[in-house]
C-alpha cells in the first residue's frame, strides 16, 4: 500500500471514530462535580435509581474533578476533547452539560463568576449556597434559614441516626418518589423567594437542583 493510500486509510479512519463519537457524545449527558466523592456518588446514584424507573435508559457520565467555581466550569473543555495519537484533538459537545458546585466560603465574586461563566458556555449550573447537603435536607424537612456546614452535617446525621460525613452512602433515603417530590417542592420555593436577590451569592439558603429532577421527570415516573 502507497504513502498516499494509507494516509488516506487513516484519514477515514478518524473521521468515523469522530463521528460516532459525536453520535455518543450528542446522546449523553455530561456531570462535572466540584468533589470525588459526595458529588459523584450522589448523581450516579440518581441517575442510577432514574434508569432503574425507565423502560428508556439515560446514558450518562459522571466526573468529580477536585477543582471548584471558576476552576471547575473552565476544566469541562478538558473532557469536551476528544483524539488519539493519529489524530489532532477536537472538541465535541455532549446533548447537556451539568457543572455542579457549592459556594462554601469561596467570594461573593468568585460563585458569582463562575455561574455566570457556566450559563455563557451554555451549561446546566446545579449550584449550591452553601453546600450540597441542603439539597439532601431539603428530602427531609424544609429550611427557611441559612445555617453553616456543620449544622447541616448535624441534621443529616439526627436523621440518618449516625454520624453524617461527606462520603456518606445513604442515598437509597433520598431516592424515593415522595422524597424527591419533597425536595424539589421545598428548593423550588427558595428559589422562588430569593431569585430577586441580584446576586447568586446572596441566595441562601438556595440550590438549583431541583431543576435536575424536572430534567429526570419522565425517567423518574414522577409528576412534579
Amino acid at each position: 500500500m502507497g504513502s498516499d493510500d494509507l494516509f488516506k486509510k487513516r484519514r477515514e479512519g478518524r473521521k468515523t471514530r469522530v463521528s460516532k463519537e459525536k453520535k455518543m457524545r450528542a446522546e449523553t449527558w455530561l456531570f462535572v462535580c466540584e468533589g470525588k466523592e459526595t458529588e459523584p456518588n450522589y448523581f450516579e446514584s440518581l441517575l442510577e435509581y432514574a434508569n432503574s424507573k425507565s423502560d428508556k435508559k439515560l446514558r450518562y457520565v459522571v466526573k468529580g474533578t477536585g477543582r471548584n467555581t471558576e476552576s471547575l466550569v473552565n476544566s469541562i473543555d478538558d473532557f469536551l476533547s476528544f483524539g488519539d495519537d493519529l489524530q489532532k484533538e477536537v472538541n465535541i459537545p455532549y446533548g447537556k452539560i451539568f457543572a455542579i458546585f457549592d459556594k462554601d466560603s469561596f467570594k461573593k465574586g468568585q460563585f458569582n463568576n463562575a455561574i455566570f461563566l457556566a450559563q455563557k458556555k451554555g451549561y446546566h449550573v446545579l449550584w449550591s449556597n452553601e453546600c450540597i447537603e441542603l439539597w439532601f435536607l431539603l428530602h427531609f424537612m424544609p429550611l427557611k434559614s441559612n445555617i453553616t456546614r456543620e449544622e447541616y452535617f448535624n441534621k443529616l446525621g439526627n436523621i440518618l441516626n449516625h454520624t453524617y460525613e461527606k462520603n456518606d452512602d445513604h442515598f437509597a433515603m433520598l431516592n424515593t418518589p415522595d422524597n424527591l417530590k419533597k425536595a424539589v417542592y421545598s428548593a423550588e420555593q427558595l428559589y422562588k423567594e430569593f431569585q430577586y436577590e441580584g446576586s447568586f451569592a446572596k441566595m441562601a439558603p438556595c440550590t438549583t437542583v431541583f431543576q435536575l429532577i424536572y430534567e429526570l421527570e419522565s425517567y423518574l415516573g414522577i409528576k412534579l
